[in-house]
């Protein structure tokens, strides 16, 4: 089995902290790195020793994935999960809610291997490593903290970081991206807040309507037309009516989630891997470590706070393509999600304590800037890096009023945006054009944009 040569760092890494009498660690890398090889060498050189590994998934569809790629490389091992029949080899793939109800009958394993680590906490999760306290636990993952910013010093001793994605798109291991956020047309201000991220019924009624699912429509043909792209959508319903209206626009495209049969579910990303579907949404299933080959974009419809959950989703297209080598990964996003969390290769700053969340009151401190002629997004510069729309210069950015002048806030600002948005006529561009005073070269940069004939 050949390793990338930070693929065997971190096994070196892990080993050197095992032999310094630390049982827990959290390995962080990037979504894409190849964290499946690393199990499959740990786990074949742990049962070379003839001790025992479990490897913990907590959804149907990793088990099945890693259980493929285990076939693969020729590694023997068995499944604990519902409908399959315990063996007693070596190495065990194990669904983490099916292997929480089985303690008592399964072997003490000697070697823990936990995926998408930033779970561990939940109760599920801890009984399974409280119940084998001498085992030795690798946590992998590439967002160790949970949805509230909490960190997983409860479940790991250390943080081994590996690669970074900058690194790993370097390397030519990740493909390069180009991000781009468009006016968002979706009123998202006033959204409360459950559970650290924003309520799910109220984000449904801003997000679910014909006019912000055209937009996704508009802006996938204009910047990413042709592509295999996966929508993250807010609810199933949200996501039929996406699928229905790309359909519709004859892109073919498919709702899957979680109740959908698995028969069905594994056709319709055999039909996207050979292009019969350019366009799959879905509802929290194409999400962590779940590799659908051939994803080429991402259109994100569902604003989040958490930033795990944004670069699982955000970083989904940007495996390599070895048909493909000159893959460039296109993101669409609709919601904002940049402007909370940067963009998804941005170099963050992980403690076992968790990272800090700000709060709404707080500024941001997220330093992106959006190009008013193509919508990319890229760090500040004077000019766009994707189509050299040189910036004009920016100054603090005032209202005049009779006898004051007022300093825009961000929510004004961001209300600005959303005004463009909407604009559906060049009658409406000219309108807004007028009352802030713009040059006619700005209607005309919007109308191309939005496909509106001058």
């Amino acid at each position: 089995m050949n390793l990338r040569d930070y693929q065997l760092q971190g096994i070196n890494d892990i080993r050197a902290q095992f032999a310094q009498g630390i049982r827990r660690v959290c390995y962080v890398g990037p979504c894409g790195m190849g964290k499946t090889i690393l199990v499959v060498y740990m786990a074949s050189e742990a049962a070379r020793k003839k001790n025992r590994t479990i490897f913990l998934v907590h959804r149907q569809e990793l088990i099945r994935q890693t259980a493929k790629t285990f076939q693969d490389i020729g590694v023997t091992f068995g499944v604990i999960s519902p409908g399959k029949q315990q063996t007693n080899d070596l190495i065990q793939i194990a669904s983490v809610q099916t292997l929480a109800r089985r303690l008592e009958r399964i072997p003490k394993p000697d070697l823990i291997i936990a995926d998408e680590f930033h779970h561990s906490v939940a109760r599920t999760w801890l009984n399974i490593f409280n119940h084998w306290p001498e085992a030795y636990v690798v946590g992998l993952t590439a967002t160790p903290a949970r949805l509230g910013g909490q960190g997983l010093k409860e479940v790991s001793d250390v943080l081994i970081l590996g690669p970074t994605a900058k690194e790993l798109i370097q390397q030519g291991h990740l493909a390069p991206y180009i991000y781009y956020a468009p006016p968002q047309v979706a009123d998202l201000s006033g959204i409360k807040i459950k559970m650290g991220d924003y309520d799910i019924g109220e984000t449904v009624q801003r997000v679910n309507k014909p006019a912000v699912i055209g937009d996704a429509l508009d802006h996938y043909r204009r910047l990413a037309n042709g592509k295999r792209a996966i929508a993250y959508c807010a609810s199933r319903e949200h996501s039929r009516n996406t699928a229905a209206a790309f359909t519709a626009a004859g892109i073919p495209a498919k709702h899957v989630d979680g109740e959908t049969r698995q028969a069905e579910r594994e056709q319709a990303i055999e039909d996207f891997r050979t292009g019969r579907l350019q366009v799959l949404t879905n509802v929290d299933l194409f999400g962590e470590g779940l590799d659908v080959p051939g994803m080429e974009a991402v259109i994100l419809l569902r604003p989040t706070q958490s930033l795990t959950l944004f670069i699982q989703q955000a970083m989904r297209p940007m495996r390599p393509d070895k048909k493909n080598p000159f893959k460039c990964a296109i993101i669409l996003d609709h919601v904002g999600n940049a402007f909370r969390h940067g963009l998804p290769d941005d170099d963050r700053e992980w403690k076992l304590e968790g990272i800090k969340k700000h709060r709404r009151s707080e500024p941001s401190t997220v330093s992106i800037k959006v190009c008013p002629n193509c919508y990319s997004v890229s760090k500040p510069a004077d000019r766009c890096e994707y189509c050299g729309f040189e910036y004009p210069i920016e100054t603090r950015e005032l209202e005049e009023k009779p006898g004051e002048l007022k300093e825009l806030t961000a929510v004004e600002r961001k209300a600005k945006r959303q005004e463009v948005g909407r604009a559906r006529t060049l009658d409406e561009l000219k309108q807004i054009a007028a009352e802030r005073g713009y040059k006619p070269q700005w209607v005309r940069i919007q109308a191309k944009l939005k496909n509106i004939r001058e």
